[in-house]
């Protein structure tokens, strides 16, 4: 251990992990956090078997110490990024915003809220940092099933983010290659799923949906990609449902809280029905949840989600 942490010394700063990072990804910094730590675990293991001392240490204790040690590095990197970037952010938009650009809602929140929004930031990136780390298999087994028809594994869809900044949210693909195409035929050759489109922004029976696709999204494993978007601040694990450009005038004078919270990978509206409830009755959910937020019940939501994701209800 003492080697490791002396090696540790020299590896790291090496590595650049110490240097300004404004300009640098959370990604980009957590990912060479990772390869530093290998690095200096994969020289403990060279030490070891040269001084003929390997059988000192069992070989479930080394990786179990590698792979903790590891993922507590990890998250404390990341919140690190997620407070240092919170108050540099803030602190940015104090001195920039007035009254008038933002709005209200904007300036109560960020006047009064700063404190719960580092919280939340810190509880996100943690979390879905584990969550990655815990994941990385499922993911990749994932990956390949999908690109099993010659397509990509991942897409990103454009939506509407916080102060209005677009952003591309992640999701394994679930459609075939020609999706905009198929639905576009759809749309002028069926009126009623044109009707569907034009009032939900989606379809119950959507034929562009691959098999494995459907899988996907009954079992909501689709999204699970979008655990880097909130690693990269794009998104929460808890917030308002993730609308396209084209929704926002739906939203009328409710627009300002929307814009004023991060989308979510999860809320409300996942726990409260999820597809099978009104336009309407989703954007007062949205709203409520920014207008009420707690780490509580954010907490609370988290938990409901998994039970709703367990059954699939409102998955399509």
């Amino acid at each position: 251990m003492a080697f490791a942490a002396a090696l540790s010394l020299s590896v790291f700063p090496a590595c650049g992990i110490y240097e300004a990072s404004r300009r640098r990804s959370p990604v980009h910094l957590i990912s060479r956090t990772a390869l530093a730590w290998l690095v200096v675990q994969g020289g403990t293991v060279v030490l070891l078997y040269v001084l003929h001392r390997a059988q000192i240490l069992s070989s479930a204790w080394f990786v179990y110490w590698t792979v903790t040690t590891g993922i507590g590095l990890l998250i404390f990197r990341a919140v690190t990024l997620a407070i240092f970037g919170l108050v540099e952010r803030a602190s940015r938009q104090v001195k920039a915003a007035t009254l008038d650009q933002v709005g209200h809602v904007a300036q109560r929140m960020r006047t009064s809220g700063i404190g719960k929004r580092i919280v939340k930031r810190v509880f996100d990136i943690a979390a879905a940092s584990c969550l990655i780390a815990l994941l990385a298999p499922a993911l990749a087994v994932i990956a390949f099933l999908v690109k099993r028809d010659g397509g990509p594994a991942v897409f990103g869809h454009v939506r509407i983010g916080r102060d209005g900044r677009p952003f591309k949210c992640l999701k394994f693909r679930s459609m075939v290659m020609n999706a905009d195409a198929v639905l576009k035929s759809l749309l002028e050759r069926d009126p009623q799923a044109r009707a569907e489109w034009e009032r939900e922004f989606k379809l119950k029976n959507d034929v562009r949906i691959t098999p494995i696709g459907r899988f996907l999204r009954r079992s909501s494993l689709d999204e699970l990609p979008q655990l880097m978007n909130v690693v990269r601040g794009e998104m929460s694990l808890v917030g308002p449902r993730p609308i396209v450009e084209a929704e926002l005038a739906r939203y009328g004078d409710d627009v300002r809280y929307y814009l004023a919270a991060k989308p979510g990978m999860t809320g409300l509206w996942q726990v409260s029905g999820r597809n099978d409830t009104s336009y309407a009755t989703r954007v007062s959910l949205d709203v409520s949840y920014v207008k009420e937020w707690s780490l509580r019940r954010d907490l609370t939501i988290l938990l409901k989600t998994v039970n709703v994701v367990l059954r699939g209800s409102g998955a399509y």
